[in-house]
């Protein structure tokens, strides 16, 4: 895997250490009405998971990035949790266990910008779940694109041992294709010396809402209804980002 190595790994849990308090409360509801245990695809360093699992929540997770796992289990460990993690990509995934709950939250299922990868993930997302199992993906439109565009952006983080990671942002954007393509460095400082870098190309598909319902219906999902985030309210054609909701039949 090219991407979420291990200075963006740490920049990633440094800065994102919380998940945003109403999309927390938005996914822990929506188990409400499904069923027990829960999969978060693309869990990260474990922003959503954690809480889950301090809830007692039965739920896995997946990623395929080596270095977000390792972050999630050592914050699962300063917690005293002891989380069921694998390392799988989307399209690859393989797991022993079916759901009644699936959800990949922040825009995250965007990063699989190959469209036969795309769907092969959507066919595997449906065949762990249980039937009237309840999956729910929150997808970035193309309303969502950086700006400005083509103009680095930067932004810093300060580890517990005072070294300081600074990230820089390239965004770029193709609109015919739907897709943002952006180049990030990651440098680590200590003491003003830099000691470790890294550079990383990033893909993200945006996708209309229309187009990725399409997707979902192709797939087999039923009772499927696209909401604006955290609400049941219906777009109106100007969101970032909107969830969908639909079911295994």
């Amino acid at each position: 895997m090219d991407t979420y190595k291990k200075l963006c790994a740490e920049f990633y849990d440094l800065s994102k250490t919380h998940a945003p308090p109403d999309a927390l409360e938005f996914h822990l509801s929506c188990l409400e009405s499904a069923a027990e245990p829960v999969l978060e695809p693309m869990c990260g360093s474990g922003r959503f998971l954690i809480p889950f699992l301090e809830r007692g929540i039965d739920i896995d997770g997946v990623d395929a990035s080596q270095y977000m796992l390792q972050a999630c289990h050592n914050r699962c460990q300063r917690k005293g949790l002891k989380p069921i993690l694998y390392q799988q990509l989307l399209q690859e995934l393989d797991l022993p266990r079916e759901y009644g709950y699936i959800f990949i939250p922040a825009g995250s299922f965007g990063l699989i910008t190959d469209s036969m990868d795309a769907v092969e993930s959507l066919r595997r997302l449906y065949r762990h779940l249980l039937p009237g199992g309840k999956l729910l993906l929150e997808i970035e439109t193309p309303r969502a694109k950086p700006e400005p565009l083509n103009k680095w952006h930067e932004s810093r983080v300060t580890r517990p041992d005072g070294a300081e990671i600074v990230f820089n942002a390239l965004p770029m954007y193709d609109p015919k294709e739907q897709l943002q393509r952006d180049v990030h460095r990651y440098e680590l400082f200590m003491n003003g010396h830099l000691i470790e870098s890294d550079v990383e190309d990033l893909s993200l598909r945006l996708y209309e809402p229309v187009q990725f319902r399409r997707l979902l219906v192709a797939t087999g999902l039923t009772d499927i209804r696209v909401t604006r985030p955290y609400d049941d309210a219906a777009p109106t054609g100007e969101e970032s980002a909107v969830i969908f909701r639909c079911r295994k039949p």
